[in-house]
């Protein structure tokens, strides 16, 4: 069947892009209920660790394998159970320090994922902190931030020297429980809170490592909010659940990166939380865990935010035939029937 449209303006053959992402629910953390844990992955496998729940803090560390969607208990954390941990990850090495455990600490370890290995590494040098601000850039290590007591500081680790280096103190208000992520050389901060009824935040900040600078970017739409988490899949950093200190949120945001523009995402369809772990495995994002710290309610639920099956990521080029081409007033427009038939 051929379709045809008049259109009153002169139309070159484009490219168009179909994504269509879901939610899907995975097996469950096989271990205690958490929030606040560590997420990170390494090439296709997803991991969550340390966090704290109703015994405490935790220092255990899992695997999940996405292809057959299950869960390996892996070597555990050498240093104290903690929360609200620094992480980030560089070549084959998780580095985790810092954090909660029940006060706040500085020791670091990195944690050789395929050797399955712990090593100790030079202590966080600055102001103890957690929930605070980290991602890696470059081969370098990038952490700060965070509270008791609140502070501005933000130091680069160099895995090849073992040494800490002051950076350019965050640009942004006092803060602590914000969403970082890097991206194509950049680090990237959004939401937060300080103080006692909470004072939220809804500002995105990017670091630029070359020139050790904050610049202050578009803010993230939707309420002022902690706690929050997400991923990033190409191009895009969904961003959303988190509280303001009376309300719980599910509500997602995808921030694209090199627009510098918001616009909404799926709803994440679990309970309203905050401070999940999360990790990506190729175009699926994760979130697993978190809680509802007013009402001391912990989870170990685990979510997939991924393309729909059969859906690709890739661009699809559809050539689009006018006629008579060029024109000067109308022309028809031919859609091949493998367009026209595309699932909704």
């Amino acid at each position: 069947m051929k379709i045809n449209y008049i259109f009153l303006v002169f139309l070159l053959p484009f490219s168009v892009i179909a994504q269509q992402y879901v939610w899907t629910q995975k097996s469950s953390l096989p271990a205690a209920l958490r929030y606040n844990p560590v997420g990170f992955s390494f090439q296709n496998k997803g991991y969550i660790g340390l966090g704290v729940g109703t015994s405490g803090s935790l220092n255990d560390l899992w695997e999940y394998d996405d292809s057959s969607d299950s869960w390996t208990q892996k070597a555990s954390y050498p240093g104290a159970g903690r929360y609200g941990a620094a992480c980030f990850v560089i070549g084959e090495f998780a580095y985790v320090g810092c954090g909660w455990s029940p006060n706040p600490v500085v020791d670091f370890y990195r944690y050789h994922v395929p050797s399955n290995a712990w090593y100790p590494i030079a202590s966080y040098p600055g102001t103890p902190f957690y929930t605070g601000v980290n991602f890696s850039i470059g081969g370098k290590g990038y952490t700060g931030v965070g509270f008791s007591p609140y502070t501005h500081e933000f130091y680069e680790y160099d895995t090849l020297t073992n040494i800490w280096t002051q950076k350019a103190d965050f640009a942004g208000g006092i803060t602590q429980s914000t969403y970082s992520f890097s991206y194509n050389g950049k680090g990237y901060v959004t939401t937060g809170s300080h103080g006692w009824p909470a004072n939220p935040y809804n500002d995105m900040w990017q670091y630029n490592p070359a020139a050790d600078a904050w610049t202050q970017k578009s803010s993230m739409p939707g309420a002022v909010r902690y706690g929050c988490s997400g991923f990033v899949i190409d191009s895009i950093a969904f961003v959303g659940l988190g509280q303001n200190g009376t309300s719980y949120f599910n509500d997602m945001y995808a921030y694209n990166i090199n627009a510098d523009t918001w616009t909404i995402a799926d709803s994440f369809p679990g309970t309203p939380r905050v401070f999940p772990g999360n990790f990506s495995i190729g175009n699926s994002g994760f979130l697993c865990a978190g809680g509802i710290s007013g009402l001391n309610v912990n989870f170990n639920d685990c979510w997939e935010y991924g393309l729909v099956s059969g859906i690709s990521n890739k661009e699809e080029h559809v050539i689009l035939n006018s006629q008579p081409n060029p024109c000067t007033d109308f022309f028809i427009l031919d859609i091949p029937n493998t367009f026209s038939s595309a699932p909704d």
